[in-house]
């Protein structure tokens, strides 16, 4: 009897899946980080894809901002930060330099958070200021974009004279991959700015899903915002399952990051059958920080069932469900029928994409939420059915699919990339 492992906050979960039932394993292949982690990002930084070095790009600059993600990344920032830093043609010490924290439209980083995120040497030394969308006495215009949309962003991108970011690759459940363009819209945007990138009309486009950039409206709106920006440079890394650095892409905004999907696509595609219920958590601590997140896990996971099929997520969710709006959004119906269509339409509202894609899922599936954070109440008034325990999951999906139903087991949730060529093995 094999014992599987699921991410779970800081831990893990550990079960044996029923017996007599064989179990498809969704899994990219191992792949093991370097012992010196820090080479494979200054290696990445002395080879810029298509762009001038940072140390070339800072000769003439005063003042330099870095955007980097908030804690909902696993971005390993006490590495990369300090090596962006020592990158520029003079000192750090001699330049202007203010670190700009991407919240989007998630909450500000505690200074306990912040500390925890980039280390005490960082914190100490420079500026680090968390976006707030909603401040419009942060924003400046940027004017119109093709699609109608306006580009308001934090003002310290316009005031500053060279602007780099850093980020985290991995597929994304609608931009098609995080990281590059995404420091700018909807890292440092405008609030209004972020909720007509991410409406109901671009979240329903057939193009707009995890790891497709290909006619993607989200991923494109994203790169004209960031060359609008002026977004200088950037240094995005890929990941392991032990969220150890396993590529670095720096350079170009646009060139840099296509190399980093493109690493990432091939490195964590899996070709698998679609199954009656699928056993996954959304890759533990920090993704699983809060239920908004988890979402994502959740969508990457209605794609290997069928209709009718069960997903259980595994996820902690230290901080609830996250977001007041998305909460009161998932409770506005009366059935899930309902709600689906109420936020399939316009206008756009903040948090309203998140709960498109959630009830979308929740349409085509059952979801067993395994929690021990949250009242059995508060999960199941956003529809979910509410689990102690893997026990009592698999005993409630079995009863909802039947004895002979087939599972999937896929202990990384939105870190897959799962590639369905047939409904059912043979």
């Amino acid at each position: 009897m094999k014992e599987y492992h699921l991410q779970y906050g800081k831990g893990t979960i550990p079960f044996i899946p029923p017996l007599d039932k064989e179990i498809q394993l969704i899994e990219p292949r191992v792949h093991k980080a370097p012992e010196d982690e820090l080479a494979v990002v200054n290696d990445a930084l002395d080879h810029p894809v298509n762009s001038p070095s940072l140390k070339e790009l800072s000769k003439e600059v005063r003042s330099i901002l870095i955007i980097t993600d908030d804690n909902t990344r696993p971005m390993p920032s006490k590495i990369t930060i300090p090596a962006i830093l020592k990158s520029f043609y003079k000192p750090a010490s001699e330049y202007d330099i203010t670190i700009l924290i991407a919240t989007g439209l998630h909450r500000k980083m505690t200074p306990e958070e912040i500390l925890e995120q980039f280390g005490r040497e960082t914190v100490e030394n420079y500026k680090i200021v968390n976006h707030v969308a909603t401040d419009e006495s942060l924003l400046v215009c940027y004017g119109k974009m093709k699609s109608g949309n306006e580009l308001w962003l934090n003002r310290l991108v316009l005031e500053s004279d060279l602007v780099i970011s850093e980020g985290f690759i991995e597929a994304h459940f609608f931009a098609g991959f995080s990281g590059g363009r995404k420091s700018i819209l909807p890292g440092v945007a405008g609030a209004d700015t972020i909720m007509n990138n991410h409406g109901p009309t671009n979240i329903a486009d057939v193009h707009s899903f995890g790891a497709n950039l290909d006619g993607n409206p989200i991923h494109s709106e994203c790169v004209e915002a960031a060359k609008k920006a002026k977004l200088g440079f950037i240094l995005n890394v890929a990941l392991n399952k032990e969220k150890k650095i396993i590529g670095a892409f720096a350079g170009d905004p646009v060139d840099a990051h296509l190399k980093g999907c493109e690493f990432v696509k091939e490195a964590m595609s899996v070709k698998v059958h679609s199954t009656d219920i699928i056993i996954t958590s959304n890759n533990g601590y920090p993704l699983d920080r809060n239920l908004y997140q988890v979402v994502k896990g959740i969508d990457v996971a209605s794609r290997v069932v069928p209709q009718g099929g069960v997903i259980i997520m595994a996820a902690q969710c230290l901080d609830g469900v996250g977001h007041k709006h998305f909460k009161d959004l998932m409770q506005s119906g009366t059935s899930i029928e309902e709600l689906n269509a109420k936020l399939s339409v316009p206008p756009c509202e903040i948090d309203k994409w998140q709960a498109q894609i959630l009830a979308r899922a929740l349409l085509k599936c059952t979801v067993i939420l395994i929690n021990d954070t949250m009242k059995k109440e508060e999960v199941e008034s956003m529809f979910f059915t509410y689990a102690a325990n893997m026990d009592e999951a698999i005993r409630i999906a079995t009863k909802i699919k039947g004895e002979d139903a087939d599972i999937s087991v896929m202990p990384e949730g939105p870190v897959v990339i799962p590639v369905v060529w047939r409904t059912h093995p043979c």
